[in-house]
């Protein structure tokens, strides 16, 4: 019975601790950032995510990067929706941040094929 609660205790904050390092280890510098000129809106298709905890560290790793205002990643239909201000960061960048994650990125939304 002691060792049952010591395991459920270790799995826990193993869990929290990777929880905090996927998303929560790291806070912009500002939470009220203010966005200059046009922000832009872009839509990509993204490959290789297994879950929905996938989508949610996309998600969180791209809204580190400064000039993003928003990120959403569906798993279901693995789409992703940026809002971005292009004078502070570029498509490209965006696309770069994912792939370091280890997923693929396709601009082409109609040929797109699922692969998980």
């Amino acid at each position: 019975m002691k060792g049952d609660i010591l395991v459920l205790i270790s799995s826990l904050s193993l869990i929290g601790g990777i929880s905090w390092f996927f998303f929560g280890g790291k806070k912009k510098e500002s939470e009220d950032e203010t966005f200059t000129g046009d922000l832009e809106t872009v839509e990509f298709n993204t490959t290789g995510m297994h879950c929905a905890g996938c989508a949610a560290g996309i998600e969180a790793t791209v809204k580190l990067l400064d000039g993003v205002k928003t990120a959403s990643v569906n798993f279901g239909t693995s789409k992703g929706i940026f809002t971005f201000d292009p004078s502070k960061v570029k498509k490209e960048d965006i696309i770069n941040k994912i792939r370091e994650l280890g997923y693929d990125v396709s601009l082409n939304l109609e040929d797109f094929e699922k692969k998980s």
